[in-house]
């Protein structure tokens, strides 16, 4: 019998060691665990804390539960009197109810919500919002997260661009429009022709003029003819433009003929005591195309 007691005397002992080393592997294992959890926590604070991202975390309740130093700088406090906080507490109502709506979808839809928040007290600032839903170590969902990127600079690229293209389609537009109101048409060697329709004002009077004076420099015209069987009034303006494209074709050695003269009009010219000398007045464009080429081979 003493020598079963003794026996069951070493199995308690040996029992007993390995519990011992058994607690001390757990403790190692416990350590090391909690060492690798600081570790990683450091390493996550330290990518957060050194990203140009605004990165936060909210509660199911909106308040903020992890936030990075990018988001202390925007919000301009330290993080100590941010979490626990709602983000109505930092931003303006629109923005706050633009985020509030996203961060629902994000919840709602399970995944990732694109949005731009812009309205800032120094200015309008531009950032790219990823929202999307965080879980726990179980799948259960948490929290909100959000990683804000500025895209400032970008998007005044962006616009700055759009701009350029917009005022470059304008200018097209303006010119092709200039162009269709007042056409220059080459009709023989040395003749041009440019048909006016419409209403002339002062603005569209410079471009007739100058557009004519160009056409016959660069065609060698010797016979210009403006035809104004469209023009709507021929008031003083236009018989003014008349006499002074007249007399500017002149010193350039070409000759004007003007067309579509009807009664009427040559009364109101008549009436308006107009000093149309030295050019040559013809009732159809016709008729004035047949002059101009015979005079123009003389």
């Amino acid at each position: 019998m003493s020598g079963d007691g003794e026996r069951m005397k070493a199995l308690e002992a040996e029992n007993a060691a390995l519990r011992a080393e058994v607690e001390r592997l757990r403790g190692q294992d416990a350590a090391a665990g909690e060492s690798e959890l600081r570790a990683q926590q450091a390493m996550l604070r330290g990518f957060l804390d050194n990203t140009p991202a605004l990165m936060f975390v909210k509660d199911l309740e909106g308040r903020l539960i992890l936030v990075n130093k990018e988001l202390e700088r925007f919000v301009g406090l330290p993080r100590e009197e941010i979490l626990g906080k709602t983000n109505r507490a930092f931003l303006s109502t629109e923005n706050a109810d633009k985020s509030d709506e996203a961060e629902k979808r994000a919840l709602a839809e399970g995944r990732a919500q694109l949005m731009h928040i812009h309205h800032r007290p120094d200015g309008v600032v531009y950032y790219l919002n990823i929202k999307f839903p965080v879980h726990d170590e179980n799948g259960v969902v948490c929290g909100v997260g959000t990683v804000a990127i500025d895209v400032t600079s970008e998007q005044q690229a962006t616009e700055e661009r759009a701009a350029r293209e917009a005022d470059l389609v304008i200018r097209a537009q303006d010119a092709m429009i200039r162009e269709l109101a007042s056409p220059l048409l080459p009709i023989s060697e040395h003749v041009v022709a440019m048909p006016l329709v419409g209403t002339i004002d002062d603005t569209r009077a410079a471009q007739i003029l100058d557009t004519l004076l160009h056409g016959i420099t660069h065609h060698a015209a010797r016979v210009a003819i403006l035809d104004i069987t469209g023009v709507r009034i021929v008031d003083t303006r236009v018989a003014h433009v008349l006499v002074q494209t007249a007399q500017a074709a002149k010193l350039l050695g070409a000759q004007v003929v003007v067309t579509g003269m009807r009664a009427a009009i040559a009364q109101t010219l008549v009436d308006l005591d107009a000093d149309l000398k030295g050019v040559v007045t013809l009732g159809t464009l016709r008729a004035g195309i047949a002059w101009a080429i015979r005079n123009s081979l003389a």
